[in-house]
């Protein structure tokens, strides 16, 4: 008999109903959720109420022999959730009791089963037909009929139960200390899985919590590097995530939903984090960082044969990242963006086993998470700064013009869409850095560090003018990201650029006159490079190659720019007269920042392939990494100074350390501890006389989930 025609058996106990045919628990008639494990647990009890069943038996039954699972703290959890969905307690059961370290014991009454009569279908063999009777004819028509029937009554009783659904409401699903990121919404719309960053290792990890009664469960622990991004499996046994490596190396994990221990799946170069779940299960999308090259794809990993398959070829100086499948498999949706450090770019779509994309989006704007489907497959949920600031917007998949989510505010991201119900869930952050300026002189004195440039926003890129008396910087005090100068106490504020948001310049560069500084900003859909008078006027563009240039600095004379290009398909530096005219590749290894020694005998770049710091000789054109290492985790984070480098290393997510790599004695020794952490993209700046350096720090970073409920 097939599982459609067979009997569906009910047992009922107290205000619940249990319906083994298609695993649910209600009360009173409402679905109460519950995962499968636990589940499991309830229904194999259940088979023999009143007796022991032994913690042997329920792992039989739960986890496959050839698993390798916590297995005592699996079942302690399953069994934990099953009692929160029946309202229990181990104390003072009424449904479950504990057997102490022997198993458990379904102790409340229960009604005689019930059987639910299987509905009546009728076959029609196509080989047995030679025409079509009336009779047959009937048998096809008036199942369509009903087909029909049934499709227009889903859609008006859908219409229905969306315009009689409540007004929005916005209610915090977490209130923690410390930061949660990146929800996502299990299967049965019933919990929010979320990565929590805290004090301290212990704390940190990957979260699950129960929308009903807001019980937390934390499923990784220990977490010293930088993890995110969970997403569930469509059964709802399993969570993928994202986790750094302490070199970089991105790696892609799942652990069971209610804890255990963890597989890995895929190991490779630093990359976008952000995955998604294929809805059938057997694969998993992600992007991934070609080796040797600046290219990042999507691709798709076999969850049971570990076999990756790339599905996305973007140009050479765009980047995909963020996947997200569609309800029913069909496609992805993702974010096509250009390469740093302007991040902008627009959302697309492809056929789920790759193909050519559909841009859906057409703002050339920053995307901060991935963008997420509707239940329906409609419509894309995404995050953009179309609009200045980051909020939630909504488009259709078939194309138009976005339209913005109302009830969320601003300054919101990472939205993700409950398959069941009306609900939405989001992030929404609060963050600050500041500049401060460090005496190397005084260090381990209290008054070795001074705060120079603070707002209620984000201040960064800071760059000291050659007489050590100003300071360039980037800030979006002004409600968008523009360059400011002040002195070096901060005094003297001046606003020098006026872009309005949409050109969002990059680190500021003084000339060794300290009369102009030059920059990148973005135009259209690329970034060029610019130079301007640090007092005010207009910017003077000085490239205009549809490729990005960016990260310039100056020659010691004033007569050269360097910069980053990707013009020649990949990321090297060039130079160019500061007056304007032909540029000139002199890197062959790969670059993003560079700066010329004292001497102008040598360049010192940031490679792009290996996040190392080579130096250039400028005579001969040979191209060497620096021994000892220098790593650094993004291009911003060093500085060169006339005997030395000074580069921020960090030793954990929440302190970072400056040190300094000595030319002379060719050795690298600590500088200072951060008391703060600095923010991931951080910038150091040293006076030309070697004697303070400028950092960023961050003041504040704080990120709750906030859950719209009747969203439509």
């Amino acid at each position: 008999m097939s599982q459609s025609s067979r009997p569906s058996v009910f047992v009922r106990f107290g205000p619940f109903e249990v319906d083994f045919r298609i695993g649910e628990l209600r009360k009173e008639g409402r679905r109460v959720g519950l995962q499968e494990q636990p589940f499991q647990v309830l229904s194999t009890l259940l088979e023999r109420p009143g007796e022991m069943v032994t913690r042997a038996e329920l792992q039989k039954k739960l986890w496959p022999s050839d698993t390798f699972v916590d297995f005592d703290h699996g079942l302690n959890s399953a069994v934990a959730r099953l009692r929160e969905a029946l309202n229990d307690s181990a104390e003072r059961p009424k449904y479950i009791e504990t057997v102490a370290r022997r198993g458990y014991r379904f102790i409340a009454p229960i009604d005689p089963p019930t059987l639910e009569a299987p509905t009546q279908t009728v076959v029609a063999h196509a080989a047995e037909r030679r025409s079509l009777s009336p009779m047959v004819r009937r048998l096809i028509v008036v199942p369509a009929a009903v087909a029909l029937l049934a499709c227009a009554t889903w859609y008006f009783v859908s219409r229905h139960v969306e315009s009689s659904l409540s007004a929005p409401r916005v209610v915090p699903l977490t209130s923690l200390p410390d930061q949660a990121e990146g929800p996502t919404f299990s299967p049965d719309g019933n919990y929010v899985a979320f990565a929590r960053f805290g004090n301290s290792p212990e704390v940190s990890g990957i979260y699950v919590e129960q929308i009903a009664d807001r019980h937390l469960l934390q499923l990784t622990k220990n977490e010293r590097e930088f993890f995110c991004c969970p997403v569930w499996s469509p059964d709802g046994r399993y969570i993928a995530f994202s986790r750094f490596a302490k070199g970089g190396e991105h790696r892609i994990y799942t652990v069971s939903a209610i804890g255990g221990a963890e597989r890995k799946l895929f190991a490779g170069p630093p990359a976008h984090p952000p995955l998604d779940w294929s809805p059938d299960g057997g694969s998993i999308a992600f992007t991934a960082r070609e080796l040797d090259k600046e290219t990042y794809s999507l691709y798709s990993i076999s969850v049971e044969s570990l076999e990756t398959r790339k599905l996305s070829e973007p140009p050479g100086d765009s980047q995909d990242w963020g996947p997200a499948f569609s309800p029913d498999g069909k496609q992805l949706a993702f974010v096509r963006m250009n390469s740093d450090p302007s991040d902008l770019g627009d959302i697309f779509l492809m056929p789920a086993s790759g193909g050519e994309p559909r841009r859906l989006t057409f703002d050339h704007a920053r995307f901060p998470t991935p963008p997420v489907w509707t239940r329906d497959g409609r419509s894309i949920v995404f995050s953009s700064t179309r609009s200045g600031v980051p909020t939630l917007w909504r488009i259709p998949v078939s194309g138009g013009t976005p339209t913005q989510v109302p009830e969320v505010g601003v300054v919101t991201i990472h939205p993700t869409v409950s398959p069941r119900g009306h609900r939405l869930a989001y992030e929404q952050i609060l963050g600050s850095s500041s500049i401060w300026s460090m005496d190397l002189g005084r260090i381990g004195k209290k008054d070795s560090g001074v705060q120079v440039a603070a707002s209620k926003g984000w201040n960064r890129a800071p760059e000291f003018s050659p007489d050590g008396q100003r300071i360039a910087f980037v800030s979006d005090r002004s409600g968008t990201m523009e360059i400011w100068s002040c002195g070096k106490d901060g005094s003297n504020l001046i606003r020098v650029t006026n872009f309005g948001g949409a050109q969002l310049p990059g680190p500021p560069r003084w000339s060794p006159d300290g009369q102009t500084i030059t920059f990148d900003a973005a135009v259209g859909e690329h970034n060029a490079i610019f130079v301007m008078n640090v007092e005010g006027g207009l910017p003077r563009r000085l490239t205009r190659e549809e490729s990005n240039n960016i990260n310039p600095s100056w020659s010691h004379n004033g007569k050269w720019i360097y910069f980053a290009s990707i013009r020649g398909g990949e990321w090297q530096i060039w130079k160019m007269p500061s007056a304007g005219g032909d540029a000139v590749q002199i890197s062959s290894r790969g670059g993003r920042a560079a700066f010329e020694s004292a001497d102008a005998k040598f360049i010192y770049y940031a490679n792009a392939v290996d996040r190392n710091i080579w130096r250039l000789d400028l005579a001969d054109g040979h191209e060497s990494p620096l021994s000892p290492e220098i790593h650094v985790e993004h291009w911003s984070g060093w500085a060169l100074a006339n005997n030395g480098i000074f580069f921020l290393d960090e030793e954990s997510s929440q302190h970072s350390v400056v040190k300094f790599f000595d030319f002379s004695a060719g050795s690298i020794k600590t500088v200072v501890r951060l008391e703060r952490p600095a923010p991931w993209r951080s910038w150091i700046s040293v006076s030309a006389d070697g004697k303070f350096i400028l950092y960023t720090q961050r003041d504040q970073e704080e990120g709750n989930i906030m859950l719209l409920e009747n969203f439509r």
